[in-house]
């Protein structure tokens, strides 16, 4: 028995002392990333008069780059493709706590319709951003939070913290799709192979039957970040290759309770109803891109009496 507890701690400190070595595999990560925007928020160094959250049409339909052109306000977008409103709420309450930050005058929130409060399987928390940078204790401590790890071990064990993604030891690269321009936007120049390009007509009517209580709370929470730090918030709605949902507007009202304004676009014009404007069903195209930024950015000008 005495042999086998020698074994054991012997055993055990053994395994403590490789997995620290983990550490250096850890720590390497977010040097091989392409994308930097997330590690930027982390290291205090976000500093723009107007930020740009949402998903890939967050990314891909609202340059920010129009904003510093046409008005001379600095303007950033921290939009990700595939991400939902619990990530939205989180990169924004990280940009708020973090030491280094510059609070933004403008938060933008660019919203799905009519997914941006249902189930979406395109749409998540974005934990495959976070495991490049579980070296900071935040980034863990929100995994713990959200039960991707478990707390303790977590802290305990270095090898716990990550996932294989880790262990790719090379550079990134942009992709096609997602190439992010010094702004922070990803505006696509080129259409999906598969888009039909022809128009719904389809009338949506919206229903709240199926709506996730995390997603109200984290919009909810997104919202109250702003009215808290006094930061004007613009719910903008982005073209789809349809109308917009009816209902949907109304029902963001709701969710808002009174703090912000909601951008809605003009649906009349031509450019909005051409394929030749957007990327797929779903995503404006460059063109078409430049078309409702410049509407948005009309909107935040009367809106700020600029």
């Amino acid at each position: 028995m005495k042999k086998f507890l020698i074994r054991l701690v012997i055993f055990t400190v053994f395994f403590f002392l490789v997995d620290k070595l983990f550490i250096f595999v850890r720590n390497a990560g977010p040097q091989l990333e392409v994308d930097r925007r997330l590690e930027m928020i982390l290291e205090g160094q976000i500093n723009a008069e107007v930020l740009v959250f949402g998903s890939s049409r967050g990314a891909r339909s609202v340059i920010a780059q129009r904003f510093i052109d046409s008005l001379g306000v600095s303007a950033y977008s921290l939009a990700y493709p595939g991400s939902d409103v619990t990530f939205h709420e989180y990169l924004l309450r990280q940009t708020l706590e973090v030491k280094g930050n510059k609070k933004p005058k403008t938060v933008i929130l660019v919203v799905d319709d009519s997914d941006e409060l249902k189930p979406a399987k395109s749409l998540k928390f974005r934990f495959d951003r976070m495991y490049p940078l579980v070296k900071y204790k935040s980034v863990r401590d929100e995994m713990v939070k959200r039960k991707e790890k478990k707390p303790i071990i977590t802290e305990l064990l270095v090898l716990h913290q990550m996932n294989k993604s880790n262990f790719l030891f090379k550079q990134r690269k942009f992709t096609k799709n997602d190439s992010i321009m010094p702004c922070g936007s990803m505006p696509i120049s080129h259409q999906k192979k598969t888009f039909d390009k022809k128009y719904n007509t389809e009338i949506y009517n919206y229903t709240r039957e199926d709506e996730l209580i995390q997603k109200i709370k984290a919009f909810r929470a997104f919202k109250d970040h702003c009215k808290d730090n006094n930061i004007q918030l613009i719910v903008a709605i982005p073209p789809n290759f349809r109308k917009v949902t009816i209902g949907f507007v109304p029902r963001l009202k709701q969710v808002m309770d009174g703090h912000g304004t909601i951008f809605m676009y003009n649906e009349t014009r031509p450019e909005y109803s051409n394929p030749d404007f957007f990327f797929d069903n779903t995503h404006l195209q460059k063109a078409g891109s430049e078309i409702y930024t410049m509407e948005l950015v009309h909107y935040y000008k009367e809106l700020n009496d600029l």
